[in-house]
C-alpha cells in the first residue's frame, strides 16, 4: 500500500489544560499564582571563554566574573500550604478506525479492515492499558512529579472512579491491585478509542502533598521576542472561576505525557518515546526511528494490507501493528508532499 495524496487522521485523545490551585477549608478553588524575579544569573556558558575550536577567547578575569541579569518568573507553594491539586478533563474519541480524509478509496478501505481487525484481536486494550498508567503514575506531572506523595483520582462517564494512593511508585513497580486498577480503566478507553457511538470523558485530578514553598513547574509559554521590561519567561496560565489567574499545564504538554508508550521502536528499548512518526528522542537527540532503520511510521504503513492479512489468520499482534495503531491514535496529516503530486 502507497500513501495517497491526501491522507489525515483526527486526533482521538484530546486532553484541556490542567489548572493548578489549592483548596481552602470550605472546598474553595484558590490560585497559585507567579512571582516575577529580577536575579544575576553567572556567566558560566562555554561560549563566554571559548570559540567553536576549543581556542580561549581573548577575556580578561573580570570579564567572566560579571553576571548576566535575568528577569523572569517563578512559581512556589504558598506559604503555609502543604497539598495542591492539578486537575484536567480528556476526551476519547474513536478516530482511528478510519481517515478522517482520503483521497484513494482503496487506501480508505484497507485502512479501515485493519483498524477493524486490530479492535477484534483486542489491539485496543494493549493501547488502552499504556495510556491508563500513564494517566494514573503521574506521568502527565512533568518535573512536578517529584514530591512528598501523589495520590491521583479518576471519575469518568462510565460512573467509575479510579484511585491510586501512591501514583510515583506505580510508574516503577505495579502490584496485582494496581494492575486490575490499569487493565480495568484500559478496557475503558480501549472501548472509547473502537466505538464510534461512545462518547467518553475522564475528569483527573492529582493531589500532591508538597514541601514548604517549594518550587512548582507549569507550561512555560513560548515567546518569540523578548520586549524590554517584561519576563523572558513566562508560564502558562488560566482563570478560575472567581476570575483570579493562576497556572497551568498547556493542553498539549498532557497529551505529549499520556503519548508516551512507545517502546517497540527496539527489543531492547529501555525508554518509552513519545508516539511519533520518527521516534523523536528529545533526551537523546535522536530519531530512534529513522527511515535508514525501515522502522519508521511512514514505512511500516505501507504493510497495512499485509498486517489485515496476518490478523485475518489470528496472528498476534506485532509490536509494529501496535506503533502504527498508535500513530493513527495520535492523528496527523500523513499524505505525501505537494511535490509528489505533481511529480516532481
Amino acid at each position: 500500500m502507497k500513501l495517497c495524496n491526501n491522507l489525515n487522521y483526527t486526533r482521538s485523545l484530546s486532553p484541556g489544560k490542567a489548572v493548578f490551585y489549592y483548596e481552602s477549608k470550605d472546598g474553595q478553588m484558590n490560585p497559585i499564582k507567579c512571582e516575577q524575579t529580577h536575579l544575576r544569573a553567572p556567566k558560566a556558558g562555554f561560549s563566554e571563554a571559548f570559540n567553536s575550536d576549543y581556542s580561549t577567547k581573548n577575556t580578561a578575569p573580570q570579564d567572566l566574573s560579571f553576571s548576566n541579569p535575568q528577569f523572569i518568573e517563578e512559581c512556589y507553594v504558598p506559604v503555609g500550604i502543604d497539598e495542591i491539586k492539578i486537575r484536567f478533563s480528556l476526551r476519547i474519541e474513536a478516530n482511528s478506525l478510519q481517515p478522517d480524509k482520503c483521497s484513494d478509496i482503496q487506501i480508505r478501505e484497507i485502512l479501515q479492515a485493519f483498524a477493524t481487525k486490530y479492535k477484534e484481536n483486542g489491539g485496543y486494550q494493549e493501547l488502552g492499558e499504556r495510556y491508563a498508567k500513564n494517566l494514573l503514575s503521574g506521568t502527565w506531572l512533568w518535573r512536578n512529579e517529584h514530591n512528598l506523595g501523589t495520590s491521583i483520582s479518576i471519575k469518568t462517564t462510565s460512573n467509575q472512579e479510579f484511585n491510586i494512593n501512591n501514583a510515583f511508585k506505580l510508574s516503577r513497580k505495579t502490584s496485582a491491585k494496581d494492575k486490575k486498577t490499569i487493565s480495568k480503566l484500559g478496557s475503558e478507553i480501549a472501548s472509547a478509542l473502537s466505538d464510534p457511538d461512545h462518547y467518553y470523558f475522564a475528569d483527573i485530578t492529582a493531589t500532591i502533598n508538597v514541601a514548604f514553598c517549594q518550587e512548582i513547574y507549569p507550561s512555560q509559554e513560548f515567546l518569540d521576542t523578548k520586549e524590554k521590561g517584561k519576563p523572558s519567561k513566562v508560564y502558562a496560565k488560566t482563570s478560575l472561576q472567581t476570575g483570579e489567574k493562576t497556572i497551568a499545564f498547556h493542553a498539549q504538554k498532557i497529551g505529549a505525557a499520556i503519548q508516551l508508550i512507545d517502546d517497540w521502536w527496539a527489543d531492547d528499548a529501555d525508554i518509552p518515546l513519545r508516539v511519533n512518526e520518527f521516534g523523536a528522542d528529545h533526551h537523546n537527540v535522536i530519531a530512534r526511528r529513522h527511515p535508514s532503520h525501515r522502522n519508521d511510521f511512514y514505512t511500516l504503513i505501507q504493510n497495512a494490507d499485509n498486517y489485515c492479512a496476518q490478523l485475518n489468520e489470528n496472528s498476534d499482534i506485532t509490536d509494529d501493528m501496535h506503533y502504527v495503531m498508535a500513530v493513527l491514535v495520535k492523528g496527523g496529516l500523513f499524505q505525501k508532499s505537494a511535490s509528489s503530486k505533481k511529480g516532481k
